[in-house]
């Protein structure tokens, strides 16, 4: 698939350039971020590897970066912007491989 879209259901691992994956829940509405091996740390991410609350996929194109809105859980920030390197691979996973 090339799009994924914020009305979809099901579960999708989304890969990104820079070989990290997005494990996508978007029936409970919860994001993973997992980071290549070998990746240094200026590259990760605060709740890399955690779940996360996903509000919403604004966009999800290959070849195009993905942005998504996501709530970190910080003391008085209601939503937080995220966006990745340009997208390689979207895949649709059997909910029960969500968990990487």
């Amino acid at each position: 698939m090339d799009t994924l879209t914020d009305d979809a259901t099901g579960c999708y691992v989304v890969t990104t350039a820079s070989a990290t994956r997005y494990w996508l829940d978007l029936d409970r509405r919860l994001l993973r971020r997992v980071t290549s091996p070998g990746v240094h740390a200026p590259l990760r991410l605060r709740q890399d590897g955690d779940d996360i609350d996903l509000f919403e996929v604004v966009r999800c194109h290959i070849g195009q970066s993905m942005v998504l809105l996501i709530n970190l859980n910080v003391p008085g920030v209601w939503l937080t912007t995220r966006e990745s390197t340009p997208v390689v691979r979207i895949d649709s996973v059997p909910k029960t491989l969500i968990r990487p």
